[in-house]
């Protein structure tokens, strides 16, 4: 099924196309887009449709994009890439599809590489050292377990 557009809405559409061919974007970004671009609720509902029918936008794909690389540039842990994505309003099992589609050995190797270099620049007395070590992966989303086996290697 075509949708009809109107001249404002086919140039809103362009610009929105154009938008999201830059890089992945999910629903919410494209709306709030759409909001800035003075789109009505029903124009936005209009083009939503029309860039997932012709697979501008696609949820799935954008997690899987988000996840590989805020694992692998931000070195985010899997509890805040799940909850970065809940805030962008993903439906939670694609988030959870996406976030189990991870190897457990390429996450580990993450960690171990990202944790080794924190802890060389790591200052103060032991227990400051390990505070921080715990505040700073804590805040990256990275597993207890994960933060305190690694504790040990903190001298």
């Amino acid at each position: 099924m075509s949708i009809s557009f109107s001249e404002d809405e086919k140039y809103i559409l362009e610009k929105i196309q154009s938008y999201c061919q830059y890089q992945e974007r999910c629903i919410k970004e494209v709306r709030n887009k759409l909001f800035s671009l003075k789109a009505t609720n029903k124009t936005a509902d209009k083009i939503l449709q029309s860039l997932i029918d012709n697979d501008y936008l696609n949820e799935d794909r954008y997690a899987k994009m988000f996840i590989q690389g805020k694992l692998r540039i931000k070195k985010w842990g899997r509890i805040k890439l799940k909850y970065e994505l809940r805030l962008r309003g993903l439906d939670i099992n694609i988030i959870d599809d996406n976030i189990n589609k991870i190897k457990e050995e390429e996450y580990i190797q993450y960690f171990n590489e990202f944790s080794i270099s924190k802890i060389k620049f790591l200052k103060g007395t032991k227990d400051q050292r390990k505070r921080s070590f715990i505040n700073y992966f804590t805040y990256r989303g990275w597993e207890n377990s994960l933060i305190y086996q690694k504790l040990k290697d903190i001298n």
